[in-house]
């Protein structure tokens, strides 16, 4: 049952409104950046958030999954049978989530990074998740996303970086070549890879 540091409470049916906030923070980008927070699916993920230093407002658990120990603090509910399988943005969901707290960074904040990727275009979720757990193992010092590119808190991008979203500092920018530029003016060296028929 859930619990908020007291007495155990009802489980959440489908209905509860912390469930459809659930909903919301999953499916629209547009909620995630309206109410500044986002949804990390998997205890593992969840105590790579926390032991980053992310705010974890509330963690739920399905199937009795007792067996997760919460970060000290943060209230923990229990989702009725079934609910996880309606919320979850995978068809087989694992029996922890949590609602995190958003952080943003902006190009300034990286100027002083030696080593920051910056992406164009980078629509795939996948493939952005990816990014940045490759620029983690590389040392990379922030990764920037420009023009039409993937929210950084859309669920699959945060189940790609496999944790790495929460150690490496992420930006967004309309303009990569404006990015490139004012990066070099900041003393960092810029290289570029254009990928043309799958030959970079």
């Amino acid at each position: 049952r859930g619990r908020e540091g007291g007495p155990l409470s009802d489980q959440l049916t489908f209905t509860n409104p912390k469930v459809q906030r659930l909903r919301r923070l999953i499916g629209r980008r547009s909620a995630r950046l309206d109410e500044g927070a986002f949804v990390v699916e998997g205890p593992g993920l969840v105590a790579a958030a926390h032991t980053a230093g992310w705010t974890i407002e509330a963690v739920f658990v399905a199937n009795g999954e007792w067996s997760y120990v919460p970060p000290e603090g943060v209230p923990v509910y229990e989702l009725a049978a079934g609910v996880m399988e309606k919320v979850a943005s995978t068809d087989t969901p694992q029996a922890v989530l949590a609602a995190v707290r958003r952080r943003t960074w902006s190009l300034d904040s990286l100027a002083g990074a030696t080593f920051v990727v910056v992406g164009d275009h980078l629509s795939d979720p996948g493939n952005a998740g990816t990014l940045v757990r490759v620029a983690e193992a590389a040392g990379v010092g922030g990764v920037v996303a420009c023009g039409r590119a993937v929210e950084w808190w859309n669920p699959k991008v945060v189940r790609a970086a496999a944790g790495s979203l929460f150690r490496v500092p992420v930006a967004t920018a309309p303009d990569a070549v404006e990015v490139l530029a004012r990066l070099h003016a900041a003393g960092t060296t810029t290289l570029a890879t254009v990928v043309d028929d799958a030959v970079a």
